[in-house]
């Protein structure tokens, strides 16, 4: 009979090197909105976006009015003609690693991002893949959210609408609004005051 011992076996420790610095809910916030190219071939992109959105506590407004908190409650997979209207990630965990599902929504007009503290820069940035589409943006109470973010937004050209405020994390909005002003030239640019929360 072949005794082991605990002591002889060494164990290996991978301690977290310089710069890697996700935590273990990252990594999670990662997987549940990381697009799946099969899951968006098979279901197409505005179902697989409302998935996204849904799976993340969002909410999500059809082209034919229809509005959609609850995941659940997703048509049959067959009905492939919905199309995406409207999304509001308000109180979500949605973040930059799901915008990618933006792409190849062809009739959504609108996003909603108010109080959301997975948005950050990277997630204003992957606004652009709903460049051609977007008309109307909210950004409001996201504290990872800054000046350099807030001007990525440049790129989108459609926009007629965009709403800021209660950003803690950027230091000169009304430059940010001065900058996206002049290169948005057919969007109106609001504040608190003069918008109504959706």
């Amino acid at each position: 009979m072949q005794r082991c011992c605990l002591g002889s076996l060494t164990r290996k420790v991978f301690l977290p090197q310089k710069g890697q610095t996700r935590s273990f809910w990252e990594y999670v916030n990662m997987m549940f909105n990381k697009p799946d190219m099969n899951r968006i071939k098979t279901v197409g992109p505005d179902r697989a976006c409302a998935e996204w959105v849904l799976r993340n506590g969002g909410k999500v407004t059809w082209a034919d009015g229809k509005k959609l908190a609850d995941y659940n409650l997703l048509p049959p997979e067959e009905l492939k003609s919905l199309k995406l209207l409207e999304i509001d990630g308000s109180d979500s965990s949605i973040s930059h690693y799901g915008f990618s599902h933006l792409d190849g929504c062809t009739m959504l007009k609108k996003i909603v991002l108010h109080n959301n503290k997975y948005i950050d820069d990277r997630a204003i940035k992957g606004l652009e893949y709903g460049k051609d589409v977007l008309s109307h943006v909210q950004v409001s109470k996201c504290i990872n959210v800054t000046d350099p973010g807030l001007k990525e937004m440049i790129v989108l050209k459609n926009l007629t609408t965009l709403i800021l405020f209660d950003l803690p994390s950027v230091q000169n909005l009304a430059e940010c609004k001065q900058y996206l002003g002049s290169g948005l030239p057919k969007c109106e640019i609001k504040g608190e005051v003069e918008s109504v929360k959706v």
